[in-house]
Order: structure tokens, then sequence, then C-alpha cells
């Protein structure tokens, strides 16, 4: 079944069809191909239409994904072609942090940070090691405790899910109120006057994916929630298992707890749509600006593939096939508006690359 919510109506005559697809729930779940998207891929790349895939998932290099999508799909993908939720990392903070200590959240992803050019990026198990009290559950017999004065954390990055989401909001946490450096005081506990210095960036700010279970499954914003909530508690001068009795004159000053200030990259964020569409004009002649496109989006996700079309101004397809199954009127009452609905991306490529 196919809805049309809104008319598309191009500027000065035909423009150039160019996709921006979503992965899981729209083309695969888990993996596993939704049927029809192998062929709608094959369509695309034979009629030389322009697609990339943009995917709040991350974890591993552009490279790597590809070579996957490549083996799904049975066609060639080009890493060129791949936006990972942290690609945009790789503009906004490789170049600003590139020899600085920075914080990597996601498992394995320490190495990914260092493939990006981040020469002292540190996954949180290597930071562990170096801090075996913060963490003692794995704490390694052999382990021996650095101080990192001369050379703070100066960013948290979050490439993927945590691994273990109890070591990574301790972890977190300490660099955060410290400043840095866990190993000395907790400056923003102790210093009302301080300021957060510990820059954070999340990948994604989906709080649910759509898998092979039944029901949603939650991802990083939902543990980006978890952090704020805990960085606000512990800087609250109610938050009696933080502030030592010696601190009780000055806690009555600082009693509403800090706001975490974090950006966020990843659909439907500007700057992933920036990304997106460097990485599609990359695909066109020489010229080719983004006037001279038909962009469209395609995904299960309202709130972030559709709303990455709004952001830029672009066309979306909201597909059936993965976390979004509902009612077109129902998200227009909600302010997201899609240009069609599809049961399927197949569906999509079919009314839009009509025979």
């Amino acid at each position: 079944m196919t809805t049309q919510t809104q008319t598309f109506d191009p500027n000065d005559g035909p423009r150039r069809l160019a996709f921006i697809l979503d992965i899981d729930g729209c083309l695969s779940n888990e993996g596993v191909p939704i049927a029809g998207s192998k062929e709608a891929l094959l369509k695309l790349k034979s009629q030389n239409i322009p697609f990339v895939f943009c995917t709040n998932g991350g974890g591993q290099l552009e490279s790597t994904r590809a070579a996957k999508l490549s083996k799904t799909f049975d066609i060639a993908i080009s890493p060129e072609q791949v936006i990972l939720s942290h690609t945009p990392l790789r503009s906004e903070v490789v170049p600003r942090f590139k020899n600085q200590r920075v914080l990597i959240v996601g498992e394995n992803c320490g190495e990914v940070a260092r493939a990006y050019g981040l020469t002292k990026a540190e996954g949180l198990r290597e930071y562990g090691r170096r801090h075996p009290s913060l963490f003692p559950r794995r704490r390694e017999e052999d382990a021996v405790q650095t101080d990192d004065v001369d050379d703070p954390v100066r960013a948290i990055l979050f490439f993927e899910d945590p691994e273990d989401l109890g070591e990574s909001l301790q972890l977190c946490l300490d660099a955060l109120l410290t400043n840095g450096n866990p190993s000395g005081p907790r400056t923003l506990i102790d210093d009302e006057d301080a300021k957060q210095e510990v820059e954070v960036w999340f990948t994604n700010p989906d709080l649910v994916y759509s898998g092979l279970a039944r029901h949603p499954r939650v991802t990083q914003g939902s543990y980006r929630l978890c952090l704020e909530a805990l960085y606000h508690s512990a800087t609250s001068s109610t938050s009696t298992s933080y502030y030592s009795s010696n601190n009780s004159d000055q806690n009555q000053t600082i009693n509403k707890g800090r706001t975490l200030h974090a950006t966020t990259v990843g659909k439907p964020t500007p700057l992933t749509g920036k990304t997106a569409l460097t990485k599609l004009l990359a695909q066109c002649p020489p010229n080719t600006t983004e006037r001279d496109l038909e962009i469209w989006t395609a995904g299960d996700n309202p709130y972030s593939d559709v709303a990455l079309a709004h952001t830029m101004g672009w066309n979306s397809a909201l597909v059936r096939t993965g976390i979004w199954n509902g009612d077109a009127l129902d998200l227009e009452k909600g302010g997201v508006r899609p240009t069609r609905v599809d049961d399927s991306f197949a569906f999509v490529v079919e009314a839009l690359l009509p025979e």
C-alpha cells in the first residue's frame, strides 16, 4: 500500500533522482535483506542513480561496512557511499583533537578512531586498564594506576553503543567530573564556578532501533539520557552519594545540578545531512549542485529518516518494514509529514522509477 501525504513540485523542470538510504529496517534487518531490496538497489545502480547508505549505526570503518553491504546485497558498494553515525566526526572533530587524548565509547572503536587520525584515542577498555581503580570489576592483577594530570581527556566520543553500560557510565562520569583527569579532584563538584572542559559527542540520537526481536531495541540516544541523568544528579547538592560532608556549606550554592553540554551528530542533524549531500554530489558530473537533484531519503524511522528530509528540505519515503508501521495521519498530527509512505523500499523504487 502506498500513501502520498504531500506533493513534490520540482523547480525548473525535471531533476536527477538521488537517494539517501537507511539500512536497518529499510533494506535489511540485522544483516538479513528485506524482500525486494536487492533488486531495488540493482535497479538504482543499473540506471546510474546516485545513492548513499546513511545509518545511525557505527563502530567500524566505512570500508568495513561497505564490504559487508556488498556481500549482503550482492552489489559493489564503495566506502564513499557509506555514512556511518560517526562519519561526520572526520571533519568536525578529528582536525581539532588529532593529537589530544580522547575517550572512545563502543566495542573495539578505539582502533577505528585511531584510523580516523585521532592519534591518542583510547577505547574505554584501554583507558580502564590504565585506571584499574575506576571500575574494579575489570581490574587486572598487574595493572598500574596512572595519572593524566599532564595529558587529560579532552573529549568523549560515542562511536557506538557501550559494550558495558555500567563501565561506560562510570568512566565517562569520572572524566567529566574531574575535567579529564580521574586521579585529580572532582572539579565540577567542588567548584561551582568551574566549567565543563571535556567535550562530549554523541553520534546517534535514536532511542531505539528495529532488529530481529519482536520489539524495538534501545540504542545510543537512550544511553545519552542515562549519562545526562547521572551527571545532573552527581553535580546536585542533593546527591549525598557524591558530595562529601566537608563540602556542606558549599553544597547549598550548588543545588540544581549541571546540564551536560554535548553535541549530537547522526540523522536527523544537519551535519549528517551535509555529509550525505557531499557524497551524493561526488557521484554526479562536475558542477552538479543540490538544486540539480531530486533527493529522497528512505527509511523506517519517522523521527530520523523523515526528519532528516525535513531538516534538509528533501523528499522522504517512509517504509513499513521496520520500527514504524502506523497511520500516516497520526504522524501528520505530530508535525511529521513523509512525502510518501510505502510497504517497502522496493515499492518506493517501483513508484519513482517506473518501467
